[in-house]
């Protein structure tokens, strides 16, 4: 079974040093950026791609301070 390891807040700082270390560790996993911008996720997603070219990256919307947003993304995920 394939490892999904979800990040939130990957567009920037703490996340974005977490997704670097994580496929650095590891490039087996599917890292999944979470957050608020899709402008902004795509992004990163292209710069930790540019950086990790064979990584499985998607990404999700999702505002943690807005449960059906919440809601939202944990079905989008579950559907993947």
């Amino acid at each position: 079974m394939e490892r999904v390891v979800l990040v939130t807040g990957a567009s920037g700082g703490v996340g974005l040093a977490l997704c670097r270390r994580l496929l650095g560790e590891d490039g087996r996993i599917h890292l999944c950026l979470a957050c608020r911008n899709t402008q902004k996720a795509e992004a990163t997603r292209d710069l930790v791609l540019q950086e990790y070219p064979a990584a499985q990256v998607s990404t999700v919307e999702v505002d943690l301070g807005n449960l059906a947003s919440v809601l939202r993304a944990a079905q989008e995920l579950r559907c993947r």
